[in-house]
């Protein structure tokens, strides 16, 4: 499933548009993998992994859910939503509804939800869709969306933001080159894992000191770091990407990410540039590989991400 599948289905069943769409990962790392998990579990953590929230406003006063699960939405009414004694995945998107009325917030309108996710660990699945739809009705009420969480944002212009690509490259995890090289040889990773630290504790220190050059540089170190020592497990899909990243002078920063198993890459990029950038990517990337690619944008610290659509702009 990709986004324009989704955005088929919500219309199919709701006779609509989604007005808007979210992703929340798996696990996502602005900058190093943790290689070490990998060692120790055989759950793929990848950037692709997630739960997508679409959704659209309606004037009925009903709150409709939907999942490829079921057969047809089921609906609630205003009066419903603080007592329900739903069982399945809806009672995590209703208990968002519940902490809004309980702030006392005023919700004038219905909303059409529709869940889908490929989450590899099924256990995460409430948190993600309660988050996403408190995230989603927030923004659709006109809310303050807060994280507690750090983001790194210059006062002078120009803003930077991160730009993630999902590539669509197939992610088989016992089988990938990482896992390879993890049984062969496992003096390459120790000798990646104590250089990629480095950056690591670079970058916490560029972040607190709200330093978007020296971050990007270290963003482009650690995928270089990458090529040096384990070039095997970037695939060709990414070196597309990368090659024209390079061609960008207002990308500040970019790498391959997804615990070595690829398939998506992040940018740091001057916000002004991401509408150029998303484009001339989709373009050429679909070209050369006959694949749509998936573009999501953040800020640092994000930890929700609001689908990019190019026809938006």
């Amino acid at each position: 499933m990709n986004i324009e599948n989704l955005k088929e289905a919500f219309q199919f069943v709701f006779k609509k548009n989604a007005e808007a769409a979210y992703f929340k990962p798996e696990q996502f790392s602005l900058i190093g993998e943790n290689l070490r998990s990998f060692k120790e579990t055989s759950t793929s953590c990848v950037f692709s992994h997630g739960v997508y929230l679409l959704i659209s406003k309606n004037d009925e006063q009903l709150y409709g859910f939907w999942s490829l699960s079921q057969h047809k939405p089921k609906y609630f009414e205003k009066k419903q939503l603080n007592r329900n004694k739903e069982q399945s995945w809806m009672k995590f998107a209703l208990n968002s509804y519940v902490q809004l009325i309980n702030q006392g917030v005023d919700i004038s309108c219905g909303f059409d939800i529709f869940v889908w996710g490929n989450l590899s660990d099924t256990e995460y699945a409430g948190q993600h869709i309660e988050a996403l739809t408190a995230f989603a009705l927030n923004e659709q009420l006109a809310l303050n969306n807060t994280s507690n969480q750090t983001e790194i944002q210059s006062d002078c212009e120009p803003k930077y933001s991160l730009v993630i690509t999902n590539t669509h490259t197939p992610h088989v995890v016992d089988k990938s080159p990482l896992a390879q090289l993890m049984k062969q040889n496992s003096i390459a990773l120790e000798k990646y894992n104590t250089l990629e630290n480095q950056l690591i504790e670079e970058a916490k220190t560029a972040i607190e000191k709200q330093d978007t050059i020296q971050l990007g540089k270290l963003i482009n170190q650690n995928h270089r770091l990458l090529h040096e020592e384990l070039p095997s497990i970037i695939p060709p899909e990414i070196e597309i990407i990368q090659a024209e990243a390079e061609k960008f002078v207002d990308v500040l920063g970019f790498r391959a990410t997804g615990c070595g198993f690829g398939g998506n890459t992040i940018t740091l990029i001057k916000e002004y540039a991401i509408h150029n950038y998303v484009e001339q990517m989709s373009e050429i990337y679909e070209f050369e590989t006959d694949v749509p690619n998936t573009f999501f944008t953040a800020q640092i610290g994000d930890d929700i991400f609001k689908l990019y659509d190019i026809e938006s702009y």
